[in-house]
C-alpha cells in the first residue's frame, strides 16, 4: 500500500464531534483530509487505493512512552519465562531450554514473576539441577532482580558479594550463603559477566521486537533506557544504524542513561549522542533516563514511612544523593533535554519533583516534557505539584489491578495510608497532569488494548468476575485512549506526527476489528488490530 489512500466508513472514537461515518484520505504519508460520511466522499487522484473499514473503530496508531523494545525483541530468542504462570512452569521451561540450547555457554533469559515463588523464593540449587552446571542468569519480570545458578556465582569474586555495590542487595540463606537471587544493583555483579550481546542479535531483537509492536498497532515508542545499564540496553548504535538503513519503521525517542556513577564529562557525552540523531529523525535522543529508586516487591522503592514487618528496609533506597542529583539535573535542563525519572514510592516522587523545581528556578520557562515513569504511590500534594511544574505522569496503567503482585507482595507490606494512594490515574487527570500510557515491555504486555482495559476497569483483562482495584481512580474510555495515543506522543515530543488524525500528522494509523462504542467496557481487551499502518503503508495487517 503505497502512495495515495482513502479508508471509508471509519468509526472515530476520538473525533471532536459525532458522525455516523468518516473518511480519512492520506497523501504523500500524511493525512491529508478527515470528512464527516454526509459531506460525500472526498475527490481523490487516479489510481488512489481504498480501504473500506466497514465500521469498525480507526485511531491514531498508538504510542508507548516506556518501554525497552530491543531489549524485549533478544528476550523472545532467548529463554522466554513471560508466559510462565508458576514455579513448577518456569522450571520446565528452563531445563526444556537448556536442553534444546546445548552449545550455549550461558543460560540467558527472564520473565519469572516474583508472585509464582512467593511461598518460596527461588534458589541456585534449583538451577543447578535442571541446568546441568551452566552459569545462569535469568531476570525476572520487572527487571529489578535476577536469579542465578551456582556457576554463575562462582565467577564472582567473593568480597563483591560480601559487599554488594550501594543500592543492591544478595539474598542469602540461613547459613549466610547467597541463595542465587540478586536484587537492584547487586544484579550487575553478574550481568557484567555475562558475554555481551553481539549487534546482529541486537538488530534481530529490534526488528523482531517491531513487528510484535506494530501487530498491536503502536508505530512510535520512547526506549526508556538507551544506555550501558544492562548488556542488552546499549542500544544507541542498533538503533541508530536501522534508522539510516530504513529498517526502523517506527518513529522512536531515546531516553539516554544517566549512570550511577556520572562524572563531570557525562553530559556532554549525552549531548554529543543526541546531536547524532537528529531531532526529525527515525531515532532522536532527547531525553535523559534516571532510576531513580527500586520497587514496592522487593521493598526498594522510596517510602516516605519505613515497609511493615520487613527487617531491615527501613523507607526502601534511592540510587542517587539528592543533594548531587539536585546540582545535576538543572545543568540536564538547561542543556535542553527532557527528564525522564523512574519513580515508584511516594518519596521517591516528592524528591525528584523537587529537583525539577529547581530545575525551573534555576533555568526559567521553556518548552519541557519532564516525566514520572510508573507513579505507583503520589499522595495529594505531589499530584498538585506535578500539574504546576507540567510534568507528565508516565504510566503503566496494566499494573493498577488487583493481581498477586499487588495483593501478596506490596499491600501488605506498605504502610495503609500509602497502600490507599497508589496509581491515582483518575486523581492526576482531574488535577489537570498530562498523562501518558506506556507498556514498560518487557515487564508487562506491550498491547495497548489491555492497557486501556485495566485503566477503564481497574481489573484484570478477560476475568470479568476479578476484583476492582481503586475503581475510583479508572478513567474514562475516551481518556484511556488519548493517553495511549496523543497523551503518550506528546511525551516522545512526536505529537506533531503522531498521536493525531488531524491534516498534516504522519498517516500512521490503525484499524480495529470492531467499533469501540458498541463493545461493552468489560470486553475491551477482546479488541485487536486488524491493519496498521506507517505514513500511510500497511506494516502489519491481520
Amino acid at each position: 500500500m503505497a502512495g495515495n489512500l482513502l479508508i471509508r466508513n471509519a468509526h472515530l472514537p476520538l473525533a471532536d464531534r459525532e458522525a455516523a461515518s468518516w473518511s480519512i484520505r492520506v497523501s504523500g504519508g500524511r493525512i491529508a483530509e478527515v470528512v464527516p460520511a454526509d459531506a460525500g466522499v472526498p475527490e481523490v487522484p487516479a489510481g488512489t487505493e481504498t480501504v473500506d473499514a466497514e465500521g469498525r473503530s480507526v485511531l491514531p496508531a498508538f504510542a508507548d512512552s516506556h518501554v525497552h523494545v530491543p531489549e524485549s525483541g533478544v528476550e523472545l530468542l532467548r529463554c522466554d519465562l513471560t508466559s510462565c504462570e508458576s514455579r513448577d512452569e518456569v522450571l520446565r521451561a528452563v531445563a526444556d531450554y537448556a536442553r534444546t540450547h546445548p552449545g550455549e555457554e550461558w543460560i540467558l533469559g527472564r520473565g519469572w514473576a516474583l508472585p509464582h515463588f512467593a511461598e518460596r523464593p527461588p534458589t541456585r540449587q534449583e538451577l543447578d539441577a535442571v541446568c546441568g552446571g551452566r552459569p545462569v542468569y535469568l531476570a525476572n519480570r520487572d527487571g529489578h532482580s535476577a536469579w542465578v545458578s551456582t556457576a554463575a556465582l562462582d565467577r564472582v569474586a567473593p568480597e563483591l558479594l560480601r559487599n554488594p555495590p550501594p543500592g543492591g542487595r544478595v539474598d542469602r540463606d540461613a547459613d549466610g550463603a547467597p541463595t542465587g537471587l540478586l536484587h537492584e544493583s547487586a544484579m550487575q555483579l553478574v550481568s557484567d559477566l555475562v558475554p555481551p550481546v553481539g549487534a546482529e542479535d541486537l538488530r534481530r531483537g529490534l526488528l523482531e521486537a517491531q513487528r510484535r509492536m506494530f501487530s498491536y498497532g503502536v508505530t512510535s515508542w520512547q526506549d526508556a533506557i538507551v544506555g550501558p545499564f544492562v548488556p542488552t540496553t546499549d542500544i544507541y548504535d542498533v538503533y541508530r544504524r536501522a534508522a539510516a538503513d530504513g529498517s526502523l519503521r517506527a518513529r522512536v525517542t531515546g531516553a539516554l542513561w544517566w549512570p550511577r556513577d556520572a562524572s563531570e564529562g557525562t553530559l556532554s557525552e549525552l549531548v554529543e549522542q543526541r546531536r547524532g540523531c537528529p531531532p526529525d529523525s527515525r531515532f532522536a535522543c532527547t531525553a535523559i533516563k534516571i532510576m531513580y529508586d527500586g520497587v514496592c516487591e522487593t521493598h526498594t522503592a522510596a517510602l516516605s514511612r519505613p515497609y511493615v514487618g520487613v527487617a531491615g528496609a527501613g523507607t526502601g533506597l534511592t540510587f542517587f544523593d539528592h543533594a548531587d542529583l539536585g546540582r545535576a539535573v538543572p545543568e540536564m535542563d538547561a542543556a535542553g533535554f527532557d527528564l525522564h525519572f523512574h519513580a515508584i514510592g511516594d518519596r521517591a516522587v516528592s524528591e525528584c519533583l523537587d529537583v525539577v523545581e529547581a530545575a525551573h528556578r534555576a533555568n526559567g520557562p521553556r518548552d519541557r516534557r519532564h516525566q514520572l515513569a510508573h507513579l505507583q504511590i503520589a499522595d495529594d500534594r505531589s499530584v498538585a505539584r506535578m500539574a504546576a511544574l507540567d510534568v507528565i505522569a508516565n504510566v503503566q496503567p496494566y499494573w493498577a489491578q488487583a493481581d498477586p503482585q499487588m495483593l501478596d507482595m506490596t499491600i501488605p507490606y506498605l504502610p495503609g495510608e500509602l497502600a490507599a494512594l497508589q496509581y491515582r490515574f483518575g486523581t492526576m487527570e482531574k488535577a489537570g497532569v498530562r498523562v501518558a500510557f506506556g507498556s514498560d515491555w518487557p515487564v508487562s504486555t506491550p498491547n495497548p488494548m489491555d492497557w486501556i482495559h485495566v485503566a477503564v476497569n481497574r481489573s484484570h483483562p478477560g476475568e470479568p468476575d476479578a476484583p476492582l482495584f481503586a475503581p475510583e481512580e479508572a478513567m474514562s474510555l475516551r481518556s484511556a485512549l488519548r493517553a495511549a495515543t496523543a497523551g503518550s506522543a506528546y511525551a516522545l515530543r512526536r505529537e506533531h506526527e503522531a498521536g493525531t488524525l488531524e491534516p498534516g500528522a504522519r498517516a500512521d494509523v490503525v484499524i480495529l476489528d470492531r467499533r469501540l462504542d458498541e463493545t461493552a467496557l468489560d470486553e475491551i481487551s477482546r479488541t485487536r488490530v486488524d491493519l496498521t499502518l506507517v505514513d500511510g503503508e500497511s506494516v502489519w495487517a491481520r
